[in-house]
């Protein structure tokens, strides 16, 4: 449970209730959910991004049960749904409750993001958050079946 945590239904729906400090193997207590990412080299504003979503609750959700996802369909040599899985698996080690640790590393996340951005964003250079948001959340758009047609938003025309 603790290298590959799952998580049921109901224990999702009561997260956002319970606010049971987790003990960690080296004795730090920490509340799942609200734990650090560490910092690799520069990618600290996608640590910022990461995090911020992972707290987002219908988001948090749907990536924390696993099988919301697992069977959609990708064109053979599609890369972009590994964006989908490391996202999952990094949203799943965020709220498990039975770390080793009171801080996580988003290393497998990061390499995803370097690989399927071709390279826009990397873990050596500092990036833009609100430019790694905006791609992040459309490719995890078009990853899970979205469209790709451009709609203008009654907020900003």
């Amino acid at each position: 449970y603790v290298l590959k945590p799952t998580f049921t239904a109901q224990h999702i729906a009561h997260l956002d209730k319970q606010a049971k400090l987790s003990r960690a193997y080296d004795g730090t207590t920490y509340l799942p959910g609200i734990v650090g990412l560490n910092n690799i080299k520069a990618n600290d504003y996608a640590n910022a991004v990461l995090q911020a979503l992972s707290n987002v609750p219908p988001l948090r959700n749907y990536f924390l049960e696993e099988e919301n996802y697992r069977s959609i369909q990708r064109p053979p040599g599609d890369i972009m749904f590994l964006l989908v899985q490391r996202f999952g698996e990094l949203m799943r080690k965020l709220w498990n409750p039975r770390n080793f640790k009171a801080h996580v590393s988003p290393h497998e996340m990061l390499q995803a993001v370097v690989l399927c951005s071709k390279k826009n964003f990397q873990i050596t250079k500092q990036g833009d958050g609100v430019e790694f948001l905006s791609w992040f959340l459309n490719a995890l758009h078009a990853a899970l079946g979205g469209t790709k047609r451009k709609k203008k938003s009654e907020c900003w025309g």
